[in-house]
């Protein structure tokens, strides 16, 4: 039996599907294949940049990472010098609870009032941020303004309001802030009245409006410093007892600028002006102020 007659059309068939397949990875090929070594070039490229990659040892790298975490050690270190930790979960605890036990009043108390203070104070500023902190400010300018007054220290009247008198309108962002700049005002004049001082004479603080970057560029939540401002009139021992009290207590207040001049009388008594910053740092988060794509 002849086999082409018998499978003729089964053949034909097989051979068209064949021309048609052929013709279709032809045209593939003329569509397709420009695009296609453009794209083996490109990952033959790759693979050569990959290939030429160095990796560091791993000794290498482990002493790199060891170095990280000691300059991160030394960086908290240094923080809790001379500021406050922002990475802390109760850093506005802990603020409010040195600010409440610079007033002779819950020092006199005790620890226990001093902690229910502090949690009094800090619930009326969650529900009403601008109420609670008023409330706290006038707390602490009351108390401390009354105390230095019954040891016969002047305070002017328009000093009462200890340099927060304007702070009446914050936002959630600022508390952090206006806290860092209570506790050191607090503190000032404290060391003041305990050196007995001649007089308070100003309170000048740092509000949001205007104020330029701390390091230009960099992360604004890595550090933050804020300015205050104090100026009092005393003899030169109680001068110098307030600024050896800023050095000794920690965190040390850094000292920005000193101004010291004569008053006509007593004689051998000073005018001092303090020009010193509060300051909080997070030495946790990126030093690099994160890009906007």
């Amino acid at each position: 039996m002849d086999f082409w007659a018998q499978h003729k059309d089964f053949i034909l068939r097989i051979l068209a599907g064949v021309g048609v397949f052929l013709v279709a990875l032809i045209a593939r090929s003329i569509t397709y294949g420009d695009e296609l070594e453009k794209e083996q070039a490109a990952n033959v490229r790759l693979a050569g940049k990959i290939r030429a990659l160095k990796v560091a040892p791993e000794s290498e790298i482990q002493a790199l990472e060891a170095d990280a975490e000691r300059l991160k050690a030394n960086a908290h270190l240094l923080t809790g010098q001379i500021g406050w930790d922002l990475s802390d979960d109760r850093l506005e605890q802990k603020l409010l609870r040195r600010i409440v036990g610079y007033t002779r009043e819950y020092a006199q108390q005790g620890e226990d009032a001093i902690q229910r203070a502090v949690e009094d104070f800090r619930g009326g500023i969650q529900q009403d941020i601008n109420g609670g902190f008023g409330r706290l400010r006038l707390m602490v300018s009351q108390a401390l303004v009354d105390e230095a007054k019954v040891k016969g220290i002047k305070v002017e009247k328009d000093r009462e309001g200890i340099g927060f008198g304007a702070v009446t309108d914050m936002a959630e962002d600022e508390l952090t802030m206006y806290l860092l700049q209570l506790e050191l005002v607090a503190r000032v004049a404290r060391a003041a009245i305990d050196a007995r001082v001649d007089s308070f004479d100003d309170v000048r603080i740092t509000t949001s409006r205007g104020r330029e970057p701390v390091i230009p560029g960099a992360n604004p939540s890595f550090l933050q410093q804020y300015e205050v401002t104090v100026v009092f009139t005393a003899n030169q021992d109680a001068a110098r007892a307030v600024l050896d009290r800023l050095e000794e207590d920690a965190p040390r207040v850094p000292v920005a600028a000193l101004r010291l001049g004569r008053v006509k009388r007593p004689a051998d008594h000073l005018s001092v002006e303090l020009a010193l910053h509060a300051v909080a740092a997070n030495p946790d988060v990126p030093f690099a102020e994160e890009k906007k794509p």
